[in-house]
């Protein structure tokens, strides 16, 4: 049985862009965002079995190659569908806001606020994520925030957690593969240091910065044409 469903949008191009949204938000998060791609969405993002049921979407929708669009924790779950099934199936990937990994001590440090008050943790998370974009924080308490704290349950994202504690994304994977990074400056979820730091350990193809955002730069109103510039 499956536990992740994928929705297919067949928008009118050529191409397949896998979105795949970060710890805490379900794909409703990229309503606004309008790439040159059909998307495939997953209606639940649960780590447990990702891999395998993005492959079993593709094969149900009769796509032979994706790119993968992966935020925050999806970035992981990106990286680990091209470690499990390969080139093949991916042309390249979009790694947005990641870290390259999520100390244990910190993540047991949010497995007790979350677990003392899920809701005011939720609450705090949320407007961290938006530091620097006022409108789109708007744009999400009216569209999706009280949704969002009815839907995800303690059990739910304590297992997201866990498997961020799990994750390192490891440089080969940066080397290796077509991978572009997209990040903005403000981030306080996955600090933009980290990622630059990084980035001068390898040869680096280049890096799209969002100047003045936060955790979710897709929301900026160029993120369209700064995108395609940066491809």
């Amino acid at each position: 049985m499956r536990l992740n469903r994928f929705q297919y949008l067949n928008r009118g191009h050529d191409e397949v862009l896998v979105l795949i949204p970060g710890w805490g938000f379900d794909a409703r998060i990229f309503e606004l965002l309008d790439l040159d791609f059909n998307y495939l969405l997953p209606q639940i993002n649960d780590p447990e079995g990702f891999s395998a049921d993005l492959m079993g979407a593709l094969v149900e929708n009769r796509i032979k190659k994706v790119s993968l669009f992966g935020w925050s924790m999806g970035g992981f779950l990106a990286i680990n569908f091209l470690e499990e099934y390969g080139r093949e199936f991916v042309r390249e990937i979009f790694l947005v806001s990641m870290r390259k990994t999520y100390p244990e001590k910190e993540i047991d440090s949010q497995i007790a606020l979350l677990i003392k008050d899920r809701i005011l943790y939720l609450s705090r998370f949320y407007r961290n994520c938006f530091m620097g974009q006022k409108r789109a924080f708007a744009w999400f308490k009216e569209r999706m925030f009280s949704s969002y704290i009815e839907m995800f349950d303690l059990k739910f994202l304590l297992k997201g957690l866990d498997y961020l504690m799990q994750q390192r994304l490891e440089t080969t994977a940066l080397k290796e593969n077509p991978v572009r990074i997209i990040h903005g400056e403000k981030d306080r979820i996955a600090p933009y240091s980290e990622i630059v730091e990084m980035a001068k350990d390898i040869s680096f193809p280049g890096m799209v910065t969002f100047k003045k955002s936060g955790h979710i730069p897709f929301l900026e109103p160029d993120f369209k044409e700064r995108f395609y510039a940066g491809i």
